[in-house]
Parts: C-alpha cells; sequence; structure tokens
C-alpha cells in the first residue's frame, strides 16, 4: 500500500490517499486540497475512489467532501456522531469559520461503524477505533502498523481540547484505548503535520 499526503490550504490539515493494490484509492479525510492533480491520476493509472473515512467532523477535515462527491462516487465512513455532526454547520464549526463557505454535508452513501469494527477494502483490513474527546466524533483507523489519528492525537503537540464540544474525560478515556495499540516502530499519520514513528509513550502525551 502507497500512501500520498495533501496538506489542504484550510488550516493545513491533512488529506491521505491511501492506494490499495486492487486499484482501488481510499481517503482519509477530504479538505479543500486543490484535487486537479489527483482526479487526473485516478483517470491516468486507471484507478477507482471508492472510499472516504473521516477522523471526525470538523470543517479542515471534511470541507472537500461535497466537491469530490460531484465527480466521484464513493461510500463514507465514520462513526455515528461524525455523520451526524458534519451535517450541522455549527457543529462542524463552518458557520464560524470566514475562511471557508458555510457548509453541512449531505451524502447518502454513508457506512456508520462501531468500536473496533473491522473493514476490509480492497483486500486491506481496517479497524476503526472510537476516540472522542477532540471532538464528539473522533476515530482513529489502524491498518497493518499504520494508525492514522486525525487531531486525536499530533506531532509534537497537545490535541486542543478547547472546542465547545470537546471532553477531556473522554480524550483521557480514548487516549487510554488508542495506548492499547501502540506499537513502537508503527507509524502515525497525524491530522496535522507530517507522519511520524511513534517510540514512546512519554514522547507522545506529554
Amino acid at each position: 500500500m502507497k500512501i500520498h499526503q495533501f496538506v489542504n490550504p484550510h488550516r493545513l490539515s491533512n488529506t491521505y490517499a491511501l492506494e490499495l493494490d486492487s486499484n482501488q484509492v481510499v481517503l482519509v479525510d477530504v479538505g479543500n486540497f486543490d484535487t486537479t492533480d489527483f482526479i487526473k491520476w485516478l483517470a491516468d493509472e486507471d484507478k477507482k475512489l471508492t472510499h472516504v473515512l473521516l477522523t471526525h467532523e470538523h470543517a479542515d477535515h471534511c470541507c472537500g467532501l461535497e466537491a469530490l462527491h460531484k465527480t466521484h462516487s464513493f461510500q463514507l465512513i465514520c462513526t455515528s456522531k461524525c455523520a451526524e455532526n458534519i451535517k450541522n454547520s455549527r457543529q462542524n464549526f463552518s458557520f464560524y469559520l470566514e475562511e471557508i463557505p458555510t457548509f453541512e454535508v449531505e451524502l447518502e452513501d454513508v457506512l456508520i461503524v462501531k468500536d473496533y469494527e473491522v473493514k476490509t477494502i480492497g483486500g486491506q483490513s481496517f479497524t476503526f477505533i472510537e476516540t472522542p474527546g477532540h471532538s464528539p466524533g473522533g476515530m482513529c483507523i489502524l491498518t497493518d502498523d499504520l494508525l492514522f489519528t486525525g487531531d486525536t492525537i499530533l506531532n509534537g503537540i497537545k490535541s486542543p481540547l478547547t472546542f465547545p464540544h470537546s471532553n477531556r474525560k473522554e480524550y483521557q478515556i480514548s487516549i487510554e484505548k488508542i495506548k492499547g495499540v501502540l506499537k513502537v516502530g508503527m507509524t502515525l499519520y497525524p491530522g496535522h503535520d507530517s507522519p511520524f514513528i511513534f517510540q514512546n509513550l512519554e514522547a507522545l502525551f506529554v
């Protein structure tokens, strides 16, 4: 599996494109990056975008969903709270932002996953772990020795827990869950900044 990273202009959030062996492509989060080259690459390489996995409902991670859906049909996978909150501009926070248009995501093909549910996409196994705290709809995505963490775990900084719907108690519970799957040497793909190799808990949660 090959992974391509796109940095979105809005809040410099990350979109990751996962290139699977079956010519399927899965995106993790969809911000407002220029999709021109991405769409051309799909066509040139005869690849098909089949799924989008959302780590959480905040605007910088989902503001490009509906524009992409106009050109490509895909199934959205997220938690129930995330699915609910992306439909509400006050919960996805786009209502309060001047940098991007206010939006509410209305997609028909949405698969709600439960905690620790496992799905196979293009021969690749994905485990979805609910991690509320930073936001109610947060989840981390585990595949092989890779962990897509959204804003639950960031690179070198603490996860912001000051949003109106953030919950510090839930965040601590989520971190304990993630500690159970972390292994030295695995690669973490955060919602902002660069991917990094996990070394130890002390450095991660200071």
